[in-house]
């Protein structure tokens, strides 16, 4: 009897794994397919593509790639100079914001002082409130200040809360502070002690939220278009040139410009995704 229900419960078990896999596979392909589609739809010429827009390219023009360099423009700034806007956007505001998330979760979470559990407390609650809401008081807070522009607009990334304290938090409560204390006998300030003994130790969660951050920004174009329009980005290019294509048809170098500027982000993520799956959830797990 015992080898009977073993018997159907692997059978039973091979069903549900068939059904799980299908399922998830045809998830897959009906997430590759816009990809696949906006690819073929690049090579194709402006006519051919109104003309039979699910139709195979007759000529595969994979010239337009080297043409959407050049017509790829957006308020007089090249293809080109989007990608530099980015770049530098995306690294420095994915180091500022891990930087300050990193130093405010470890202050928290290795410091006992007068209001400690209420700030922790209130960084939770921080995340229940609706960011589209929080948005109008945003806008005028920096344009009262003046800082939108490029390097005023890198102060955004210094809230020092979020997702990402939390997740850090449990990575520096994980940390034991045997470590602290020796080296606090051998002199250390509490500076040294964060920045040679509790950073190093806390890297593989700060490598895989930095990662995710730069995936964050790069694909950002809400903050590019409220302060940045004099100096856009490739993900608010893509938007704008999206909405000039009301007034004059190029949609294939429209696609070529959208996959070209997720290429770095894909890279990124294909060659990293083990590490942030392993180290975002063993430091939220720690906590």
């Amino acid at each position: 009897m015992d080898k009977q229900q073993k018997r159907m419960r692997s059978r039973t078990e091979k069903i549900v794994l068939a059904f799980v896999f299908v399922v998830f596979m045809l998830y897959t392909i009906s997430l590759m397919v816009p990809f696949v589609w906006s690819f073929f739809s690049s090579l194709k010429t402006n006519d051919e593509y109104f003309e039979k827009v699910f139709a195979w390219p007759r000529d595969w023009l994979f010239s337009n790639y080297l043409r959407a360099f050049k017509e790829f423009r957006v308020s007089g700034v090249s293809f080109w100079g989007m990608f530099g806007n980015s770049l530098w956007l995306t690294v420095m505001g994915t180091f500022i914001s891990i930087m300050v998330t990193s130093m405010t979760a470890y202050t928290i979470a290795k410091y006992d002082f007068r209001g400690n559990r209420f700030i922790y407390q209130l960084a939770i609650f921080i995340m229940v409130i609706p960011i589209v809401g929080n948005l109008p008081a945003q806008y005028k807070l920096v344009m009262d200040l003046g800082i939108d522009n490029p390097v005023g607009i890198l102060l955004m990334y210094t809230g020092g809360f979020g997702m990402n304290f939390i997740i850090l938090h449990g990575a520096y409560r994980s940390i034991s502070w045997n470590y602290a204390e020796a080296a606090f006998i051998d002199g250390a300030s509490d500076w040294t002690v964060y920045w040679r003994i509790m950073l190093p130790q806390a890297m593989p969660s700060l490598i895989a939220l930095a990662i995710l951050g730069a995936i964050g920004i790069w694909n950002d174009y809400m903050t590019p278009f409220l302060y940045l329009k004099s100096t856009p980005t490739l993900a608010l290019g893509i938007y704008q040139f999206d909405i000039s294509q009301q007034y004059r048809s190029n949609i294939p170098i429209y696609y070529c410009g959208v996959l070209m500027s997720m290429l770095p982000i894909l890279i990124l993520f294909c060659c990293m995704q083990k590490t942030i799956m392993t180290n975002t959830v063993a430091g939220a797990l720690k906590g």
